[in-house]
């Protein structure tokens, strides 16, 4: 449903008046919402793995691994959790306020605001849905219209498991963003590019609005000479077969010494061939690429690759439709190539070779901040100096992308990769606001010390406590 003018006022004002009702609602009440809500996906898995196909030919294995484990994983969590981290959180007495007591108290936001991407469109959708209902918030869930199949049934199955008063869900392009934009919102989270993120920070900022984005970059992969490369190349490989290479915190590039290269590629045609056992490119278990412009784009900068005297050291064939590609692992790839200067988001890898660790530290550290960094090796002072001497989102040893389903660990980028976090905690807090509540008996007044005039006795009390806090 397009906000038209006349269309705004209605669900707008129910959600309004949702978010009164959710706020009130105790920790077991939000979670029989979203034990609803689980019961509705359960009843709806065939039709979420069928939307899927439809808009990704994703394979059912994927979905239920990517999109509804996930999802029931959080669900599960917040049932556990919910009841603790909604209690107020006591602090501790500190001089001069012994004799008061404080605690934070977690109060709902109001009514939020999820764009979704299409990359994982049941995922990301659901995902923060689920802290910002948990939070006691109402919803507006703007899927992308580049995943119809998967925006309908949201928009059916959302609603019907929660309430119309509880979440809506708005479809449509980027004009239809544009304008959900202009609302009211208490805070906004975003899950996409770049480009459109900043869009949406400058929309947001402009009205004062809290904003959590959620963007991607190029994640590196580190792999050092200790690491065992038959199990890396095995690990790297799943992460860009993965929905196609289509993730935001997929491995981008691999930097290794340069000597390993060769040894590197092998292992690669090893992965490449049990991977694909029994199955031709675009097989049954090979997600394809979201659209043709987008195929066109990775097949572009394949081309350009080449061109510039990279080569193939696995993969390279596409599908009969042009739309499925085979995880590609290129060697011979240089800093200038334009597959190194912008997200991939594609089944390709690019192999970089270096001469030691500090260039690879050096080569990453000039480049903006990635959403995830994966460091391969068995050396523990190796993995020690990529967390103390890099900067990501998140940081993975010794395997890719599975850091994203730690129901106890945030999803968020740092830098040009995003700004603030959720899932599990950090879902809830996000859609929370923090309050500060400090009580003070009436007696005995001892901020009476500090009222005016200001006395020499007082003088000298104010002049005795700087010097003791000093």
């Amino acid at each position: 449903m397009n906000p038209n003018e006349q269309q705004i006022p209605a669900w707008w004002q129910n959600l309004q008046r949702g978010k009164s009702v959710l706020a009130a609602e105790s920790a077991r009440e939000r979670i029989h919402r979203l034990m609803q809500l689980r019961k509705a996906i359960l009843e709806s898995e065939d039709a979420v793995r069928q939307a899927l196909h439809e808009d990704l030919g994703k394979p059912a294995m994927e979905t239920n691994l990517t999109e509804l484990l996930t999802v029931y994983n959080e669900i599960k969590h917040f049932k556990a959790n919910l009841h603790r981290w909604m209690r107020n959180r006591k602090v501790g007495p500190h001089f001069p306020y012994l004799l008061s007591s404080g605690h934070i108290q977690f109060q709902p936001k109001g009514c939020v605001l999820l764009i979704a991407p299409w990359n994982y469109p049941f995922q990301l959708a659901v995902m923060p849905l689920i802290a910002a209902i948990a939070a006691g918030n109402s919803v507006v869930v703007k899927p992308s219209e580049h995943a119809p199949a998967t925006t309908a049934l949201l928009a059916e199955l959302l609603p019907k498991a929660l309430g119309e008063e509880v979440v809506k869900v708005v479809s449509g392009d980027g004009q239809v963003g544009a304008e959900l934009l202009r609302l009211p919102f208490d805070h906004i989270l975003f899950t996409g590019g770049e480009r459109v993120g900043k869009i949406v920070a400058q929309s947001a900022a402009a009205e004062l609005i809290p904003c959590t984005l959620e963007l991607g970059g190029k994640s590196p992969v580190y792999v050092d000479e200790s690491a065992p490369l038959e199990a890396t190349a095995a690990k790297v490989y799943w992460g860009k077969w993965l929905n196609g290479g289509q993730t935001c915190i997929a491995p981008d590039y691999l930097l290794m010494n340069r000597s390993m290269v060769p040894l590197m590629a092998e292992a690669f045609r090893g992965a490449a061939s049990k991977a694909q056992e029994g199955e031709q490119a675009g097989g049954p278990s090979l997600c394809q690429q979201i659209h043709a412009q987008h195929a066109d784009r990775i097949r572009y900068l394949l081309q350009d690759a080449l061109a510039g005297g990279a080569r193939i050291e696995v993969g390279g064939r596409w599908d009969d439709q042009g739309l499925r590609l085979e995880p590609t692992v290129l060697s011979g790839v240089t800093p200038g190539m334009r597959l190194m200067n912008e997200e991939i988001f594609g089944p390709i890898l690019p192999i970089v070779g270096v001469d030691h660790l500090e260039e690879a530290l050096a080569f990453v550290r000039s480049r903006p901040k990635p959403l995830a960094l994966y460091v391969f090796a068995r050396n523990p002072k190796v993995m020690q100096r990529w967390a103390m001497e890099s900067s990501s989102g998140s940081m993975c040893l010794n395997d890719v992308v599975i850091q994203i389903s730690h129901p106890d660990l945030p999803l968020g980028g740092v830098g040009a990769s995003g700004s603030g976090s959720y899932h599990g905690r950090y879902g809830f807090e996000t859609f929370s606001h923090a309050r500060a509540v400090l009580r003070n008996p009436h007696w005995p007044n001892l901020t009476s010390f500090f009222y005016p005039p200001y006395t020499p006795f007082k003088a000298k009390l104010a002049g005795w406590l700087m010097r003791w806090m000093r």
